[in-house]
């Protein structure tokens, strides 16, 4: 193998390296948000658990029915950061193999390798556009959750101003 051949093989393999770059950099921003979101979640879950023990059943219906609707909705936008993150992650993957499918394509010379090389990049393209994707989905749903808090503390003020 000559060393233009080499070069050329080493800038056919960078291509590969830049979307994996951008995939660290993705994923990086989605496991920042997919651990404070799971934190929350068993947070959630134990003042939930605190509070069934704390009261007998039907006293604060209103309270308990305020935390399982905030835990559905939390359990969703983990569902959804955990799917952006795989389809992220997998798409590194299909990036890695990429590479390696382009050297193997170089080294055997086979032509039939080339459609291999577009095929799985074009794989870690999909699954990098899957999971931005689920990552649109879950910043759309997240403005539930606030809303949900906000609309229980105007209904809790509303009926404690005309108690009194």
């Amino acid at each position: 193998m000559d060393p233009e051949m080499v070069t050329r093989t080493i800038q056919l393999i960078i291509a590969p390296v830049v979307m994996i770059t951008s995939c660290c950099i993705l994923g990086s921003g989605l496991l920042a948000h997919y651990s404070p979101l799971g934190e929350r979640l068993r947070l959630t879950v134990r003042e939930r658990v605190e509070l069934v023990h704390e009261t007998t059943l039907g006293s604060s219906s209103g309270l308990s029915e305020y935390i399982d609707s905030q835990l559905s909705a939390l359990l969703r936008r983990h569902q959804l950061v955990r799917t952006s993150l795989v389809g992220v992650l997998m798409a590194i993957v299909f990036f890695i193999a990429d590479m390696f499918t382009i050297a193997l394509s170089v080294i055997s010379n086979a032509s039939g390798l080339s459609s291999a090389v577009l095929f799985v990049f074009l794989a870690g393209v999909a699954s990098l556009l899957l999971g931005s994707l689920y990552t649109v989905f879950d910043v759309y749903l997240s403005h539930s959750i606030f809303a949900l808090e906000a609309r229980y503390v105007i209904s809790t003020d509303r009926s404690m101003a005309g108690k009194s």
